[in-house]
């Protein structure tokens, strides 16, 4: 028995769930970075398993043998294919990733950093969303890259809803559209609006009764509640349905865009059939957790390997989940 399944069997289990977003060389999460996470995280003593494990562990369905944790990839872009898979091929270890339905369409898969092949340049994600929203979505996974993880490669691939919609959360001044703050300024004001057109702080369409408009340009209607109840049910359902239709396989979770969520998200999901969502808080995991409630841990492309290792091995201790910061992220 491992040190850590020791400590466990004192202090009580958690399952780690960590939050990646982007793995590209031009960035703060390299390919190197994140396979150096990944060594760590196997040398603490942890296995990866996917979220149909994880979902049967928390409802006490199954028992877990040892020490586990899971590693999720938000917005499927193509990075993530090119350069995240092979990192978790290496070390034969799982990933779970959450696709954009709206952006995912057909093609062939594009060579990996493990084939000998020349690799496509990849953007950062701003300007893969900016690009995506224009119709020009080669910066995500498409369908044959996300049968390929699951189908050949025992990955899993679950919803990050249809259109990850944003809106203006309040009326506080934020700037101007010329500043360019944030990828979803220019549809939310829509793309006559001249530079002087003010904005404001930004969130989940799916959490907040905004205002703004929506990416083919039409008013978003997320007040009164009912309103915003059906634009949520509409969206996580045509994403749903489309990834089962892909995939060949039920899609029973979903991963809430910027972790953001309140009551109607959540009624809105389980309408939509979905039995388990992910959101951003830094909550413990572990037998008992309310699966439609389920925290994850952001890695930040800043965060150090001795950052990683505190916080994981905090959340896999249920005592000492506290030390994780519990709550919700900044």
């Amino acid at each position: 028995m491992s040190i850590l399944s020791l400590a466990q069997s004192a202090l009580g289990v958690g399952i780690p769930v960590l939050c990646y977003h982007q793995v590209r060389p031009e960035s703060g999460m390299t390919p190197q970075k994140f396979g150096g996470h990944l060594d760590l995280l196997r040398k603490m003593g942890f296995r990866t398993i996917g979220l149909s494990r994880l979902f049967k562990a928390v409802t006490g369905g199954t028992a877990l043998l040892g020490p586990a944790m899971v590693i999720t990839f938000d917005d499927c872009t193509l990075d993530n294919w090119v350069y995240a898979v092979p990192e978790l091929i290496r070390r034969d270890m799982v990933g779970v990733f959450f696709a954009i339905t709206d952006f995912l369409r057909p093609g062939q898969a594009r060579p990996r950093a493990d084939q000998a092949a020349p690799l496509e340049p990849i953007p950062a994600f701003p300007d893969i969303m900016r690009n995506a929203l224009h119709g020009h979505v080669q910066g995500f996974m498409n369908q044959a890259e996300i049968q390929s993880l699951v189908h050949d490669l025992g990955m899993e691939v679950y919803s990050h809803s249809a259109a990850h919609q944003a809106c203006f959360i309040n009326s506080e001044h934020a700037g101007f559209l010329a500043d360019n703050s944030h990828w979803s300024h220019r549809f939310l004001c829509g793309p006559d609006s001249p530079p002087e057109t003010p904005v404001h702080p930004v969130g989940s369409a799916y959490a907040h009764a905004g205002f703004g408009l929506d990416r083919h340009g039409r008013p978003l209607e997320l007040n009164p509640e009912p309103a915003r109840l059906a634009f949520c049910l509409e969206d996580f359902s045509a994403s749903r349905i489309f990834l089962e239709s892909v995939l060949n396989r039920p899609c029973p979770f979903l991963c809430l865009p910027w972790g953001q969520y309140d009551g109607v998200t959540l009624k809105a999901a389980a309408q939509a059939g979905y039995s388990g969502v992910l959101n951003l808080d830094r909550t413990p995991v572990g037998p008992g957790t309310d699966p439609m409630r389920t925290g994850r841990l952001a890695v930040r492309d800043r965060k150090s390997r001795p950052w990683l290792a505190l916080k994981t091995l905090a959340l896999s201790l249920k005592t000492l989940a506290p030390l994780a910061g519990a709550g919700k992220q900044p």
